[in-house]
């Protein structure tokens, strides 16, 4: 309107009084500028003469119209700030919750629960931003309706916002991440987005507290995805690779599923393309390992006894450690406690400093919790549980040779975290937790390239037999 009033494109304008066209001193700069240049700018409720006591008008009507700009700012201020100490949230709340006041923030029935699993698959460290929100665009998750803004021609036409019909949009990498590092989910209201301030909320946390700090653990880290939601289905995809260190991709040609490894150029492989059917041979086969053989029952319980006094007095003994080193941890959490405002007026800590002190030494209790909870299992009765898995796990070679594909996946996921293959041999392999002393027993991945032991080879080393019974045993 200014530049039109310049350019000469309308004469002037009418308006109701100073304090709706001007609220600080920079327009009434430009209203004053425009009237000197021969704009014709009328008031309904006052008129200036164009002399000095119509410049002095002009001018306390423009104080006036200052003020109470200012007086307006200060009631929304106040206004806020009183809402925002009553626990209240004043803004739009995020993807997963509705708006009804700034006092009633529910939870949306409808998003609620895809927020919550974005959470708990990206916490696993195995999905990345990009594939979260392609998979919770195909769960129906959408960003919350909004409207628009005008564009110039409506705006000129004097369409009305409330004209502009509000839509949802599809979610994207952005709106994954600014999801999950929104305190909003654990009960948290923004009070200064520079500062990372916080306050507690009078709305329902969606998410507990310690996944939230898993995931922040997870951002940080920039773990990557390796999870996709658009890629074929293979039994082994990111599970197998060389020795070279390259993985291999999956492929089916005329039906048939293949595996091939673009190798470095020192690599000594010379079978870089390999059947799915030959590595489900591999697999049987080293699965028919991980079951206690007659002869090393009969050994386990002939040891047993004396191994699990052993392990008892030891145990008794890491217990004690444990205690000691809980009632440590206490203490100096008390001290930071009941110092913590000497502290911070002699310098000697800030509150970041503090802060982290107290995480530091809480996470150090809750593993000591763990490990304690560990030990206060009985050694016979965890010579018990292992002898039973291994029973159970006895016909898992047969299982896996005539499961589903899907089952095969699952199967080798639950045993395995890695599998290198050289020369369409399994040259080494990482077990999971668990399934790891079960196979160390047989030292499988020791020997020559590929070398699976035959079960008379098994059972000759019985040195190494024994060792790995002890670590059964401790773990």
């Amino acid at each position: 309107m200014v530049q039109k009033l310049l350019n000469k494109e309308f004469k002037g304008l009418i308006c109701l009084c100073w304090d709706r066209i001007s609220r600080n001193e920079q327009d009434g700069f430009i209203i004053k500028e425009l009237m000197d240049k021969g704009a014709d700018i009328q008031f309904v409720q006052a008129r200036y003469e164009k002399s000095s006591s119509g410049a002095l008008h002009r001018d306390i009507d423009g104080m006036f119209s200052a003020h109470y700009s200012r007086v307006i700012s200060e009631k929304v201020k106040a206004a806020a700030e009183k809402l925002r100490s009553e626990g209240k949230c004043i803004y739009m709340a995020p993807i997963g919750y509705l708006d009804e006041g700034s006092g009633n923030k529910p939870i949306d029935p409808e998003r609620a629960y895809i927020i919550v699993r974005i959470f708990q698959l990206y916490a696993t460290g195995e999905w990345s931003l990009f594939q979260l929100a392609r998979w919770a665009n195909k769960q129906g998750l959408t960003t919350k309706p909004t409207r628009r803004n005008r564009t110039k021609q409506e705006l000129l036409n004097g369409v009305e916002i409330d004209e502009i019909k509000k839509v949802s949009r599809p979610v994207n990498n952005k709106t994954i991440e600014n999801i999950l590092t929104n305190p909003f989910y654990i009960g948290k209201l923004k009070v200064n987005r520079k500062t990372g301030e916080y306050i507690d909320g009078t709305h329902q946390a969606l998410i507990d507290t310690a996944l939230f700090n898993k995931v922040q653990a997870v951002l940080k880290s920039k773990n990557v995805g390796v999870h996709y939601v658009d890629k074929d289905f293979f039994t082994y995809r990111n599970l197998i690779k060389c020795e070279c260190g390259r993985s291999y991709s999956p492929y089916q040609k005329k039906g048939i599923n293949y595996y091939r490894s673009r190798c470095l150029d020192n690599c000594q492989n010379n079978h870089k393309n390999i059947n799915e059917s030959l590595i489900h041979e591999k697999v049987r086969d080293i699965l028919g390992l991980i079951h206690f053989t007659d002869e090393e029952k009969i050994e386990i319980e002939a040891r047993a006894k004396f191994e699990l006094d052993n392990i008892s007095t030891k145990r008794e003994k890491e217990l004690d450690n444990l205690n000691n080193e809980r009632k440590r941890i206490y203490a100096d959490l008390n001290y930071i406690t009941k110092n913590k405002i000497s502290l911070l007026r002699n310098g000697t800590m800030t509150i970041e400093e503090i802060g982290k002190d107290e995480k530091r030494l809480n996470d150090e209790l809750e593993l000591i919790d763990e490990k304690t909870a560990a030990h206060k299992e009985a050694a016979g009765e965890m010579l018990k549980y292992i002898v039973t898995f291994s029973e159970l796990v006895k016909m898992a070679n047969v299982y896996y040779e005539h499961a589903l594909d899907t089952e095969k996946h699952e199967i080798a996921t639950q045993v395995f975290s890695e599998l290198t293959i050289y020369n369409k041999e399994i040259a080494n392999f990482n077990a999971k937790e668990g399934f790891a002393a079960l196979f160390k027993r047989h030292d499988l991945n020791s020997g020559s390239r590929g070398g699976i032991r035959t079960h008379d080879q098994l059972v000759n080393s019985q040195l190494r037999y024994r060792c790995a019974t002890r670590e059964l045993f401790n773990c």
